[in-house]
């Protein structure tokens, strides 16, 4: 399957700009969603089903994933598991992958976060 960059969705959400390329419908063993921020993810979450994988392209920031920080840079992969509470705050452009295709069903709030 080929998804084009001109029939991307584009959304905003917790301080992050998404390009969302295909939902679960479309291909639900993966969703791919390119993601642009200034200040990083305002929100710390979980999902209860998918994996999320994150290839950063370009910038740096520090992931708080279950209360402990890891810096990742461009180059760098982050990959979080189903149940495992996550945000990040930095500047960066990155590729997230999330596995099975994201469902907000799944997804649990956990807290804002006020940077």
């Amino acid at each position: 399957m080929l998804y084009k960059k001109e029939n991307a969705v584009n959304i905003e959400k917790n301080g992050v700009k998404m390009r969302i390329y295909n939902r679960k419908e479309q291909f639900p063993q993966a969703a791919v969603v390119c993601q642009e921020t200034e200040t990083g993810h305002s929100e710390e979450f979980l999902n209860k089903k998918s994996y999320f994988i994150f290839y950063i392209v370009e910038g740096a920031a520090t992931w708080f994933i279950e209360d402990k920080p890891y810096e990742a840079a461009a180059g760098d992969t982050v990959i979080i598991p189903p149940n495992t509470r996550f945000y990040y705050m930095g500047k960066l452009k990155q590729v997230c992958v999330t596995t099975p295709a994201w469902e907000p069903q799944y997804e649990q709030h956990i807290r804002d976060i006020h940077f």
